[in-house]
């Protein structure tokens, strides 16, 4: 597996680069350019939610274009992945939104380079016989949250839809079983998750429960962000190229041939993980339309509009200062990697 090599071993390897390069010069041979490492600190387990990077890791997608891919996996106890970027253990790293300005307001000079989602699994789940399936349809329900925030996100899809902020909610955790019991009229939620839990009980989904994406709603925002420092891309640029044009790659190749890419993660990434296939498998079906939504679509690339709208009134709810998006993200480097695509 490529996880990310240890000081030893990175110095080895410069020392066996070193030798190498002098034997060419030495005997008239020459040799192929060594793969750029670039190492990508994840926010969970090795899972389906990275079976298109693995996939491309496995396929040799990413060494076609020049990048050694390797990765520092996360979950519990493990480094938040924007502390890993900040001090260098990583070259690329995943996040969300709002820790993203938060490192940037503390003065780490991260950009922007692709989102691995082209359309948010946030969703909220409602039961058949108080569906909610539109703007309208908050009104006077009562919604399971799991933080206090999930208010404001609520509040920007009424606003949107010129809606009053006629509804209640109440916290609970990380299982739809409440709304199942009653104890809500919707549940916010993850379209690729939470379904599955309801599913496994026997319900269908477009039946007995709805699964609504709040894009739908109108709050449209950019998830499963990618980002690196403004150094490393500006030493590396062709390295992030071949990265991300590799990673497409590896998506495309997983959203076509999906039993591939479940093999990978739980043969092989995920094989020590304890993962039930069963759910993993329904997890990566219902992740595929949101992430490769056709075989033409332009996946990972980062939309604008998303991050200066819905996207900066949620920052600015939280006191947060939003730069300019021009000054935290780079659009161009997808637009390179499609270009070696062909």
């Amino acid at each position: 597996m490529k996880f990310a090599s240890n000081a030893l071993s990175r110095r080895a390897f410069m020392l066996a680069g070193a030798s190498a390069a002098a034997l060419a010069g030495f005997s008239g041979y020459s040799f192929a350019a060594t793969p750029t490492k670039v190492t990508t600190a994840h926010g969970w387990i090795s899972n389906v939610q990275y079976s298109g990077f693995f996939l491309g890791i496995e396929k040799g997608y990413f060494e076609e274009f020049g990048v050694r891919a390797e990765f520092l996996p996360g979950g519990p106890n493990t480094p938040d992945t924007l502390v890993s970027l900040s001090a260098g253990r990583a070259d690329i790293a995943t996040a969300n939104w709002l820790p993203f300005l938060d490192a940037i307001q503390k003065g780490n000079e991260f950009v922007l380079i692709g989102q691995q989602w082209a359309k948010s699994p946030a969703a909220v789940m409602s039961m058949a016989k108080k569906p909610l399936l539109k703007p309208q349809d908050i009104i006077g329900k009562k919604i399971l949250i799991q933080n206090p925030t999930d208010k404001e996100i609520i509040n920007a899809i009424l606003d949107g839809a010129g809606l009053p902020h006629d509804y209640t909610t109440a916290q609970t955790g990380f299982s739809p079983e409440p709304l199942l019991a009653g104890d809500g009229d919707a549940y916010l939620a993850f379209a690729t998750n939470q379904p599955i839990t309801l599913e496994k009980m026997g319900l269908v989904a477009g039946k007995d429960f709805h699964v609504t994406l709040l894009e739908d709603l109108g709050y449209r925002v950019s998830q499963g962000l990618y980002l690196t420092s403004r150094k490393f891309l500006t030493e590396n640029r062709p390295a992030v190229v071949g990265y991300m044009a590799g990673m497409i790659k590896g998506w495309k190749a997983a959203a076509a041939d999906q039993q591939a890419a479940l093999d990978t993660v739980l043969k092989k990434y995920g094989v020590d993980l304890g993962l039930d296939a069963t759910q993993q498998k329904r997890q990566n079906e219902l992740q595929m339309p949101l992430v490769v939504p056709t075989p033409e679509a332009k996946i990972f690339a980062l939309k604008p509009d998303a991050f200066t709208g819905p996207m900066t009134v949620i920052a600015k709810a939280g006191k947060r200062t939003v730069p300019e998006f021009t000054q935290i993200a780079d659009t161009t480097v997808v637009d390179e990697a499609i270009k070696k695509l062909g």
